[in-house]
């Protein structure tokens, strides 16, 4: 075989191993409680609750903004109603004043003389009687019509 064919040795392996690292010794860390420290943990509740206490605060004056809209857009919407029923109001008397208006000129005795000449009426001479010939239909004693008895009067205006 050949020497020089480092790839097919078998104690060439041992040539490429890495070299072994240097043991460094690492310290030896403890971790200890200090005021500072405490400090913060402490703090933390604090800021939280500050923050939780402002978002309680953003929400009343959101939910009470919400509130006066409400009312705003309400009492406006009022107003426009109110202002549609007064117009209607000041309407119905313009009208009705036009009509007393015109019931005074119709009802006044000179108008009614002028449309009594206009369409040639005039008031009756003297009064005369109409003498109306009796009903021939007959009613019994219950209020309703007879037809027997209807018949009957019928002949009896016949023979006069």
């Amino acid at each position: 075989m050949a020497m020089g064919s480092s790839a097919y040795r078998l104690d060439a392996l041992s040539a490429y191993e890495p070299a072994p690292r240097a043991q460094t010794r690492r310290a030896d860390v403890r971790a200890m409680r200090t005021s500072g420290s405490s400090q913060a943990s402490s703090q933390t509740p604090i800021i939280v609750t500050a923050a939780r206490l402002v978002a309680v605060v953003l929400v009343v004056v959101a939910i009470i903004g919400m509130a006066r809209i409400a009312l705003t857009s309400a009492a406006v919407a009022t107003m426009i109603e109110s202002d549609s029923i007064s117009a209607q109001i000041e309407e119905a008397r313009t009208v009705g004043t036009s009509l007393e208006m015109q019931q005074s000129v119709l009802t006044s005795p000179t108008n009614i003389k002028q449309a009594v000449k206009r369409l040639g009426m005039e008031a009756p001479g003297e009064p005369e009687i109409i003498t109306l010939d009796p009903d021939i239909v007959a009613v019994d004693s219950e209020g309703t019509l007879s037809l027997s008895d209807s018949v009957k009067n019928v002949v009896k205006q016949a023979q006069e």
